[in-house]
């Protein structure tokens, strides 16, 4: 009977022990973000780009490789990044960047037609924005760094366009993935103005031209 009480006890702890391993074992849920736009971005009171509705092309847009994944990507210190496996993009996070800058784009310039690359000749922009992104992540307790290299292309201008760095600094809210992403999404905000500026500048550089030859 004690053998049998002996077993029996062993076999309860036996069962516990691979509970517990069972438990431990349990892989955390992935949890998916996206970038979104930047909805208190508005207009200008200032007459915006004049002239017939223009057609603005987003992209195409290269990032680097290894921010170029499903997994998110912070920064650890300047030579070091951690990619998470359970915190990851609802999408493609170029795709995502270009969906969002279009996005805002048209949100500051209402009269024009706003598209994302790859485009149909249909709906061939007149002017085009391609963007190197050289780094795009952030350190919690810190701030998300967006380094960006960009320019207006007047597709029916033969003159080579002026390439633009921009690099933003927005600070991070907490030390979680929600407010590294919101302060994304808020970098993106503020190249989204920066662009609009130039495209007003370009095009008004081009209706100046335009009328002097006429």
């Amino acid at each position: 009977m004690k053998n049998r009480a002996g077993f029996g006890n062993i076999g309860r702890v036996f069962f516990f022990m691979v509970f517990l391993l069972a438990s431990c074992s349990t892989t955390p849920a992935v949890r998916y973000y996206t970038l979104n736009p930047f909805f208190e971005m508005q207009p200008d009171s200032s007459p915006s780009v004049s002239g017939d509705t223009l057609a603005i092309g987003v992209g195409p847009v290269e990032f680097p490789k290894f921010l170029d994944r499903p997994q998110i990507v912070t920064r650890k210190n300047q030579n070091r990044v951690e990619v998470s496996e359970f915190h990851r993009w609802a999408g493609s996070f170029s795709g995502d960047f270009l969906r969002v800058l279009a996005r805002n784009i048209s949100m500051l310039l209402p009269e024009d037609r706003v598209a994302t690359y790859p485009w149909t000749d249909q709906s061939s922009p007149v002017y085009r924005i391609p963007l190197t992104v050289e780094q795009f992540d952030g350190r919690f307790g810190g701030h998300v760094v967006l380094n960006v290299t960009w320019s207006v292309w007047n597709q029916k201008d033969a003159n080579e366009p002026v390439m633009k760095n921009t690099r933003i600094k927005e600070p991070i809210s907490a030390e979680n993935y929600d407010a590294l992403v919101a302060a994304q999404s808020r970098a993106i905000g503020i190249l989204s103005r920066a662009i609009v500026d130039e495209i007003e500048r370009v095009n008004h550089r081009d209706e100046g031209f335009s009328g002097s030859k006429n």
